[in-house]
């Protein structure tokens, strides 16, 4: 799918779904003394995005599998605040189920990230 970041955030504020982006903005620790790890510090932000599914022709079975769906996704949240970028294993929820980010790329405009192209899956 190719377009323009214009044309991609038209596309998500119209046809996109909001859902709650789960960003671990601290990641855990690990703790010698009791051999645990923590789990890090997660913070939520209210977003809108659009997903759409890989082509059957896509779907490799190693670096994409089935159930796997991309999701497009602006650089700031629905009220305007700017979004710490995705990083692997983030979570979105309140589309019907939770799906975690798999892969990360960004659609640049200049210098500027304009949108975030994610692969999400179960």
């Amino acid at each position: 799918m190719n377009f323009d970041p214009y044309t991609i955030h038209k596309l998500i504020d119209t046809h996109g779904q909001t859902t709650t982006f789960n960003s671990k903005s601290v990641e855990g620790t690990y703790d010698p003394n009791t051999g645990t790890n923590s789990s890090g510090t997660v913070v939520s932000y209210t977003v809108k995005g659009y997903s759409y599914n890989y082509k059957i022709e896509e779907i490799n079975g190693t670096s994409v599998t089935m159930g796997d769906r991309r999701m497009l996704l602006k650089t700031t949240d629905t009220s305007g605040v700017p979004l710490p970028e995705p990083k692997t294993n983030d979570t979105f929820s309140g589309v019907g189920d939770t799906v975690s980010v798999k892969r990360v790329e960004k659609l640049y405009s200049g210098p500027n990230v304009m949108v975030y192209i994610l692969q999400v899956g179960e």
